[in-house]
C-alpha cells in the first residue's frame, strides 16, 4: 500500500495533458477542428508549452496531426477524455447534490480529482448518487438528516490522530 502514491502517473498522463485532450475535444465539437492555436487560446497557455504537450500525447498514441496540422483524437484519446468527463460529472453531481457544496467548490473540486479516480470508483459513486436520488421521500430525508447531522470527536478517531480534521473545516 506504500506504493498507492506512485499509481498517480501510472496512465503517463499529468493533469495538464488531460486538460490538453479535453480542450482537443471541446474545440472538435464546437469548431468542427482543432489546431495548436486553438488549444493554446482555449486554455489560456503559451503555443510552446501546447506544442510540447501535444508531442506527448501524439507519442502516446492520443492524438494525431492530420496533413493540414488539424488534431484529431485517436480512439484511446477520445475514450480516455469521455471516461475524465464523465468523472468530473460523477464527482461534481455528488458535490452539489449529497454534499451540498456551492457550485464553485463543487466544480472546482471535481476538476482536481477528474482523472485520478479509478472507473470502479466512479461508477460505485454514480450508483450511489442514483440510489440517494431514486426515491424522493429517501432524498428529502437523507438531506434533512445529513444536514442536521452533528459529528462528534473521538479518541479513537482513525482520521485525526492529535488534531481534530473536521474542526479545521
Amino acid at each position: 500500500m506504500s506504493d498507492v502514491w506512485k499509481k498517480f502517473e501510472d496512465n503517463g498522463l499529468t493533469h495538464s495533458s488531460v486538460h490538453h485532450l479535453m480542450a482537443i475535444d471541446q474545440l472538435l465539437k464546437t469548431n468542427g477542428y482543432a489546431r495548436g492555436i486553438d488549444v493554446a487560446k482555449h486554455l489560456d497557455i503559451s503555443r510552446s508549452s501546447v506544442s510540447v504537450t501535444l508531442h506527448k500525447l501524439q507519442s502516446k498514441g492520443y492524438i494525431v496531426e492530420d496533413e493540414n496540422k488539424f488534431y484529431h483524437l485517436t480512439e484511446e484519446g477520445r475514450e480516455l477524455t469521455h471516461d475524465v468527463l464523465s468523472t468530473r460529472r460523477i464527482v461534481k453531481k455528488f458535490f452539489l447534490e449529497v454534499l451540498d457544496l456551492p457550485e464553485n467548490i463543487a466544480e472546482e473540486d471535481a476538476c482536481k480529482v477528474e482523472h485520478l479516480l479509478h472507473l470502479k470508483t466512479s461508477a460505485r459513486l454514480f450508483k450511489f448518487i442514483s440510489f440517494v436520488n431514486a426515491d424522493e421521500t429517501f432524498n428529502r430525508e437523507f438531506r434533512k438528516r445529513f444536514k442536521s447531522y452533528k459529528h462528534t470527536c473521538s479518541d479513537d478517531c482513525d482520521v485525526c490522530d492529535d488534531d481534530c480534521f473536521y474542526e479545521k473545516s
